[in-house]
């Protein structure tokens, strides 16, 4: 509820713009994404096509994307196109397997054969290759004929290919498809195959590696990398290709969703023209919400996870001891001892950098759906933990708004920066905590059993660490600051806010929502940053995006992040029946992926399905199915969850914990917010907060000492924002 204040919203005219006492704000701006709501208007849309060998791609009689590799590797190819919103969505593709005059490929070898084509998209809007989509072909060989008369993969000279016309205007808008079109035939991957997927080279920034079609012999033209077979150039000539186009057909598609399709003639059929039709108001109708039938908990029933120097020196002790023994034994010895919610440490490691790493976009960051998958990995951390000690009921967290006792000490985690001469972390209870060397992806499964796949590779140097990581010491790495801390009210301002599930995310992440400035730091990046920090270029363990659970605090941070979000969602309970507004479809990203919607971020999503959370995974059912955001927000939120926090038990008995925050603010408008992402420098951004007797200033860092100008001033980017004015 809620409406503009008398006049207009601040700073929109109307009214006195000048400095304006604020209440608690509240966010109407993103109530328009949830599930009972209809998304209208203009969209972008984007996509994923991978045609054996080449394709053309078409929406609403524009050409959209040619693919720059015209035979091998056989690589997707992510798309990005505008729909007006109103007319219906017409999608025309052009795929041709490669196939010389003869209907062979490979006529300069010894062993000339037949290839199959096939094509397979998926596009944001939920449209899908299936049967449903008409085809024509265009060519097709050898004919029966001149099978009949003799043409083999040794005797070519007799075989002959049938062309027709294509039909007149087959691209463009409003095209009615006839008798000479006929349904797309379906197929499965094991059936039509993946071909030779493709590897992108980040030092030479290509896409490799191509082969002949003719001798099947691998180009020699710069190697072989971004460059096409052509008549005039066997050795290749050298074509632009981007990393986005040179994506690995089985990381950015899923059988689970779409389906390879060709025309009835899988391996004779060469060059197919795809058509289907989408009518508008199938996407604009309403996401319906799904039903959230978890269980509520029974009072008292929730395991309560605790600020880590509340535990006694015992209880401390059983939790480091157990963390040790999840890094130091294999995963088959750790679920015969303690059974399957057992999982080694660097199985976490791997399992956030393969999320990070995901080509179709970042699952577990700079987007909604980064706190509904950090809770999931959270969880089966803490089920995993308390396999190898039950006794520990619950995985602490780290509040780095209490200054003592330090946590930077032998009793903890050790120093901040690390005291080793690399800045290893060589004191605390995690002291010398190895990172692995000699990485290999294969040597990681699922929960199942199942191989995972994803591009991520580890270091340049073959460590566990991010990619562009140089770093050889072979223990975690700190090179911030132990005077690390983060403001309470700035907490509970996200912890409060009135607002819908993308604002608290702003909140946590840039210190912003709506376009207003709220929190001089960020409650997820923050530590990162300030603890992690970097050496020159040189990320920390904890600082590094794709593998910071390296360092041992990670999980106490998150634990504290979740706590936010959970604080949030018991204050917002009114909007647990349209999932907190999360977005429900046509999700997009914050920070590097701002203006990006991929699969992953909306509410029905899978996350992370290259390696994603089954219901067994978290321990919240036999299910082996594949969690979404949505599960996640139903299942792991206050009311249903099997944990809860301290400061939510204290919060609900009345106790005199800080369930509030002071809105009384300075907020200096600034060209550059904040920033989204972990690692970036935000030295251009200056933002003076005064919470009651709370002052400080972000100038590049989480800590400083502050301005103190009254008032609050107001700054918008493209949105309208409510505020409840005192």
């Amino acid at each position: 509820g809620g409406g503009p204040p008398a006049g207009g919203p601040p700073g929109m005219g109307g009214e006195d713009t000048g400095n304006v006492i604020a209440t608690e704000p509240h966010f109407a701006v993103n109530a328009d994404k949830q599930c009972t709501l209809t998304s209208t208007g203009p969209q972008t849309i984007t996509g994923y096509i991978y045609c054996d060998n080449y394709f053309e791609f078409w929406f609403n009689g524009e050409l959209v994307a040619k693919d720059p590799m015209t035979f091998t590797p056989h690589n997707a190819v992510q798309v990005s196109f505008e729909w007006d919103g109103v007319s219906d969505k017409e999608y025309a593709i052009m795929c041709m397997d490669y196939a010389s005059t003869s209907g062979y490929e490979y006529i300069e070898t010894d062993a000339p054969q037949l290839g199959d084509g096939v094509l397979m998209a998926e596009f944001s809007d939920g449209t899908v290759t299936s049967s449903a989509w008409s085809v024509f072909v265009v060519t097709s060989g050898p004919t029966d004929a001149s099978i009949e008369a003799g043409c083999s993969a040794t005797n070519l000279d007799v075989c002959v290919v049938d062309t027709l016309e294509e039909p007149t205007g087959w691209v463009d808008r409003g095209f009615a498809v006839d008798g000479a079109w006929s349904s797309a035939t379906e197929y499965t991957a094991a059936v039509a195959g993946w071909g030779r997927t493709p590897a992108w080279n980040a030092s030479g920034s290509c896409c490799g590696t191509a082969t002949s079609p003719r001798t099947q012999a691998p180009l020699t033209e710069n190697g072989g990398c971004s460059v096409n077979y052509a008549t005039s150039s066997p050795n290749g000539l050298s074509t632009s290709v981007g990393h986005m186009e040179c994506l690995d057909p089985m990381v950015v598609l899923s059988e689970l969703r779409s389906t390879m399709i060709w025309s009835s003639d899988l391996q004779r059929d060469n060059r197919v023209l795809f058509r289907v039709t989408v009518p508008a108001d199938r996407v604009s109708s309403s996401v319906q919400c799904p039903v959230c039938d978890a269980a509520v908990q029974e009072a008292g029933s929730q395991r309560v996870r605790r600020e880590l120097r509340t535990l006694t020196s015992e209880e401390w002790n059983k939790v480091t001891a157990a963390m040790w023994i999840m890094k130091t034994t294999s995963r088959e010895d750790g679920v015969a001892a303690y059974g399957a919610a057992f999982r080694t440490y660097d199985t976490f490691v791997v399992k956030h950098a393969v999320a990070e790493s995901d080509p179709r976009g970042d699952q577990a960051h700079s987007g909604p759906m980064f706190m509904t998958w950090h809770s999931a990995f959270v969880l089966e951390f803490e089920n995993a933990l308390l396999s190898v000690d039950p006794s520990i009921v619950a995985l602490p967290y780290w509040d780095a708004s209490i200054v003592e006792p330090s946590i930077f000490t032998d009793v903890y985690f050790g120093s901040a920066p690390g005291t080793g001469p690399g800045g290893e972390v060589v004191d605390g209870v995690f002291k010398n905590w190895p990172i692995t060397s000699n990485f290999s992806l294969s040597d990681y499964k699922t929960a199942a059993g199942d191989a995972v796949v994803s591009p991520f590779a580890g270091s340049q140097i073959g460590m566990l660490r991010g990619s562009s990581s140089t770093r050889t010491e072979s223990v975690a790495l700190r090179f911030g600051s132990s005077a690390y801390t983060f403001a309470s009210n700035d907490y509970w301002k996200c912890s409060n806010l009135d607002g819908y599930w993308n604002d608290w995310y702003q909140c946590a992440e840039a210190g912003t929502a709506g376009g207003l400035s709220l929190s001089n730091a960020r409650v997820h990046g923050g530590a990162h940053q300030g603890v992690g920090g970097k050496s020159g270029t040189d990320s920390s363990d904890f600082e590094d995006p794709t593998t910071s659970p390296n360092d041992p605090i990670f999980f106490f941070h998150h634990a504290n992040v979740d706590r936010s979000a959970f604080h949030w969602m018991a204050v917002n309970t009114d909007k647990r029946s349209t999932f907190y507004g999360y977005p429900a479809e046509d999700a997009t990203g914050a920070g590097p992926t701002a203006e990006s919607s991929y699969y992953g971020q909306s509410l029905l999503d899978k996350m992370s399905d290259a390696w994603g959370f089954s219901a067994q995974d978290l321990g919240l059912s036999d299910s082996t199915d594949s969690q979404t955001n949505a599960d996640i927000l139903c299942r792991v939120a206050p009311p249903t969850a099997v944990y809860t926090y301290d400061s939510l038990v204290a919060c609900a008995t009345g106790d005199s914990a800080p369930c509030t925050a002071s809105w009384e603010a300075v907020v200096e408008a600034t060209t550059t917010p904040p920033s989204t992402t972990m690692g970036a420098d935000d030295s251009t951004t200056v933002i003076s907060t005064t919470s009651g007797n709370d002052t400080s200033t972000e100038a590049g860092s989480d800590q400083a000492t502050a301005s103190n100008t009254p008032g609050i001033a107001v700054f918008f980017v493209g949105v309208v924002v409510l505020l409840k004015m005192s």
